[in-house]
């Protein structure tokens, strides 16, 4: 290995662990924004503050409030000697760790503490651009930028190929192993184990019809040639050779459900396989995923809330929800009954809708309050 390798490899290493370090900030500051929000009313968190919770939950939230900031102090310490390595996604994350940092920050005791959230003496927003003149003025903006394009180059593949692999392998699995090892299985023991095939009553109904339309085709047929209908006795012969081959479908058809569970099984296995092994590219696919979501603009998130809420809670999501069920009910093997399906159908979309509102007031109202507005301009609800 040569010394360009090396440092390239030295490099990649620690642009990971810069990564990770700000993907663990970035948690244990969300975390203590929602321990803030949740019980705090939104007001700095203090131990000497009573809250109309059990002590020993109010215990739990202080032990929690206090690993989060302490992850959030290591992680600040290591991301700021290298804060020029880091594109505008980053620097904002890196932004709400030392929002949080500063926050409970005190000089006169080493509880945390209590920091009134007084106005700075200059705009944050002219604070940023002071610094982003500062940093492109800066003589390793150049290198910096180019490693910075290499880490998301870097990150969008491993993005892609973890995707893939999430979807690839499960169905090649569910696939590979329905054909070649869970189908010769279940129709070599399937005649000895009954409980492997399951007993459907709609394929006796479904066979029983058609086996009434054939009888039917047989004598129309006859009329159309203007020959003489078939006797009784051909006539039984011909519909007990159709009986017997329907039996056959009918068997064939009623090990399908345990080949599906079977196979689906296999895939699950093959997923958390995938995840097992594949922990730090799941993380970096995380990290692309909040970059694409937070970068897209008020208009683009109001719009993709809107079609998933019309998609799923929305007035035409009765039919698409009857499909799947139909579907999924069919697939396992199970009778999809109409009164399951219309009181599926009257309760699910509706817990839906109520916890989706709940999201938006508790959470995107306060990330993104803009996105906010611009989806009830679009909802026309003000």
């Amino acid at each position: 290995m040569t010394l360009r390798d090396w440092i390239g490899t030295f490099r990649e290493a620690s642009s990971e662990d810069l990564n990770n370090d700000l993907e663990r900030g970035y948690e244990a500051a969300l975390l203590i924004q929602t321990l803030e929000l949740e019980y705090y009313d939104d007001r700095p968190i203090r131990l000497d503050l009573e809250i109309s919770v059990p002590r020993s939950l109010q215990a739990t939230i202080l032990r929690k409030f206090r690993a989060a900031l302490k992850v959030c102090r290591l992680s600040y310490e290591s991301i700021k000697p290298n804060i020029s390595q880091l594109d505008s996604q980053e620097y904002r994350k890196y932004q709400l760790i030392e929002t949080i940092v500063n926050r409970y920050t005190s000089k006169r005791s080493e509880n945390p503490p209590v920091m009134s959230r007084a106005p700075d003496p200059l705009p944050r927003s002219l604070l940023g651009v002071v610094d982003n003149v500062r940093r492109q003025l800066d003589p390793t903006s150049e290198a910096t930028l180019v490693a910075g394009f290499r880490r998301r180059r870097d990150s969008t593949l491993i993005s892609l190929k973890i995707i893939l692999l999430l979807i690839l392998v499960p169905l090649l699995i569910q696939q590979v192993s329905r054909t070649y090892l869970i189908t010769p299985a279940v129709d070599r023991f399937a005649p000895e184990l009954p409980f492997l095939s399951y007993p459907k009553p709609q394929l006796e109904e479904q066979a029983v019809e058609k086996l009434r339309l054939f009888k039917a085709e047989i004598e129309f047929d006859a009329l159309l040639k203007g020959d003489n209908i078939p006797s009784q006795e051909d006539l039984q012969q011909a519909l007990a050779q159709k009986a017997e081959l329907l039996k056959e479908e009918a068997d064939a058809e009623s090990t399908h459900a345990i080949k599906n569970i079977l196979a689906d099984f296999a895939a699950l296995i093959a997923f958390v396989m995938v995840c097992i092994i594949n922990q730090d590219e799941l993380r970096v696919l995380r990290g692309f995923l909040d970059e694409a979501i937070y970068g897209l603009s008020d208009s683009a998130k109001a719009f993709a809330i809107i079609l998933f809420t019309d998609m799923f809670v929305g007035f035409h999501s009765p039919e698409g929800w009857t499909v799947l069920l139909r579907g999924i009910a069919n697939h396992l093997g199970f009778y999809a009954r109409e009164n399951f399906i219309l009181l599926f159908i009257a309760t699910f979309p509706v817990v839906l809708a109520t916890i989706f509102k709940y999201w938006i007031f508790r959470y995107l109202n306060r990330v993104s309050p803009s996105s906010v507005a611009t989806l009830r301009g679009m909802n026309g609800s003000g």
